[in-house]
């Protein structure tokens, strides 16, 4: 208690706010103490704000705008306090206080106090407030503000001319809002309105500070990259070819980059047209070439680059989209042996290869998804820990043997790789089986051994014996547990349950999403 005192009479001596916003004080007493100087102000009658009130109330602003405590776990609601905790409120509620803030200073103008003015530094703190709100319907809000900032620069008022980093705070909040799927195709639409509008402005003459930059331009690419819009690949290709345009026109700050093609191979990655993963390919070629032959690493491809194509490829269904993800994969982990640590391929990469081998219908699919895992191991072992193979990729192996159909020896092969892998997954540091695993394991002795073959009835045992010691037993592992035992063996399984409910111990690690039995009757099983 005597730090917290202490730490606060320092503030309260210190010449400027921005020593108190960094003071280290706990997120309580920093917020409590910010609502207190807020309210002083904003309760004060208009001509009452001292010159210390006018000097604190903009760097107030700036402090708000920064949603200090969105995130912090520290600060929940109470039925006593109004510190708010980590929500979308909370972002809304910094927001309307710059707001209520920047009007404290405009009614202060009005009232005769010529020490109050309400500059563009201020105006920049309100749309910075909504950018950062992540409340629905902030983009707009944002670009109201900047629209009346440029009225009122219009108009004469020199003081709030809005400046690079007002345009650019209001494409943040559209593309914000892209992401978050609040309104994202008007949210697309509004930030290409807001960069043609600062072309225009700059150009005409009628806002110098108005001058797009390559952020700018990225931030509009990514907002329809993330708009879900049909034609959004076309629209990011177009806003591109714009850009290269003018950059052409003697804009050298609009030079296109990989931060700017990236957004394109996003958007088609996203879109999932028939011919996108194509197009997203030989962009991708396009800019490996460009890099390599023109020695222009501006556009040279980076791990978003190459991750972008392979989800284009795993999803797109088209004709041998497994083997055309790997090699795009394949290309990225030889780069990267080669030299190029800034390619590092990561899990999620293998993951979503693995589990594009395991949807397809070819026969040696699984051949190719346990190479793929085998890779992954490597290059995790001679040092690339981003690399770390995990249960999601070893039970898509699994998944890729079970799916396996042909002869029986074909099978057989299949299910051995399924069980070395499944075994070789319980002995690793990479995870423990979950429910999935168990299921799509029990669900390979079903596909691919003999009914009534005494391997499988051993090893269907073993599974469900495992299954439960680890707490795994859920609706899959039942259905498929039905699949591969026989009737009489899955009724002396299950006479360990009581009134045809599964013990708790039997399904302690299954997701409380995943419990869909529970709401179908307690955990009540069918009859055999």
């Amino acid at each position: 208690m005597r730090c917290t005192v202490l730490a606060l009479i320092a503030v309260l001596t210190a010449p400027a706010l921005s020593a108190y916003v960094t003071s280290g004080l706990p997120p309580r007493t920093h917020q409590a103490w910010l609502k207190k100087m807020t309210f002083d102000i904003c309760k004060s009658r208009p001509g009452d704000l001292t010159d210390e009130m006018l000097h604190t109330a903009p760097e107030l602003m700036s402090a708000w705008a920064r949603n200090p405590y969105a995130t912090s776990p520290e600060l929940t609601p109470g039925p006593t306090t109004h510190i708010m905790g980590p929500s979308s409120y909370h972002g809304k509620m910094c927001a309307l206080t710059v707001e209520r803030l920047l009007k404290r200073l405009v009614d202060e103008r009005r009232a005769g106090n010529t020490g109050a003015v309400a500059t563009t530094e201020a105006y920049n703190a309100a749309i910075a407030g909504w950018a950062c709100s992540g409340e629905k319907g902030a983009a707009q809000r944002a670009e109201q503000i900047l629209i009346s900032m440029q009225d009122m620069f219009a108009s004469g008022e020199t003081n709030v001319q809005p400046d690079l980093e007002s345009f650019r705070s209001v494409l943040v909040a559209c593309s914000s809002a892209s992401v978050k799927r609040d309104d994202s195709e008007l949210a697309a639409l509004r930030a290409q309105r807001v960069l043609e509008w600062m072309v225009h402005l700059h150009n005409t003459g009628k806002n110098d500070l108005a001058k797009p930059d390559a952020q700018c331009f990225e931030l509009v690419l990514h907002s329809w990259a993330f708009s879900g819009r049909v034609d959004a690949p076309k629209r990011v290709e177009e806003l591109l070819l714009w850009m290269e345009h003018l950059y052409s026109h003697g804009q050298e700050q609009l030079k296109p980059k990989t931060a700017g093609l990236n957004q394109v191979l996003m958007a088609w990655s996203r879109s999932g047209g028939k011919g996108s993963a194509q197009r997203a390919h030989d962009i991708l070629q396009h800019m490996e070439r460009v890099s390599k032959n023109l020695g222009d690493d501006d556009i040279a491809p980076n791990g978003t680059s190459y991750g972008a194509v392979v989800y284009a490829w795993a999803k797109s269904g088209e004709d041998n989209f497994a083997r055309k993800a790997e090699s795009v994969l394949r290309r990225m982990e030889e780069r990267y042996i080669r030299g190029a640590t800034n390619l590092r391929p990561y899990t999620g990469l293998f993951n979503v290869v693995i589990d594009s081998f395991a949807k397809t219908n070819d026969r040696r699919s699984y051949q190719a998804a346990r190479a793929v895992l085998d890779r992954q191991i490597i290059l995790y072992e001679i040092g690339l820990k981003c690399s770390k193979p995990d249960v999601y990729g070893y039970t898509s192996v699994i998944s890729s043997c079970a799916s396996t159909a042909g002869p029986s020896m074909d099978r057989l092969r299949a299910f051995n790789v399924a069980e070395s892998t499944f075994l070789e997954l319980c002995r690793s540091d990479f995870g423990e089986p979950n429910h999935v695993t168990y299921g799509t394991m029990l669900k390979a002795c079903a596909h691919l051994l003999p009914r009534g073959s005494r391997r499988r009835t051993r090893i269907t045992k073993e599974l469900f014996s495992r299954c439960c010691q680890d707490g795994c037993v859920g609706d899959m592992v039942l259905a498929r547990l039905r699949e591969a035992a026989s009737p009489s063996m899955y009724k002396k399984l299950m006479e360990e349950t009581d009134g045809g409910k599964l013990p708790p111990e039997w399904t302690r690690n299954i997701p409380q999403s995943e419990r869909r039995h529970k709401k179908r009757g307690g955990n009540k099983l069918r009859k055999t």
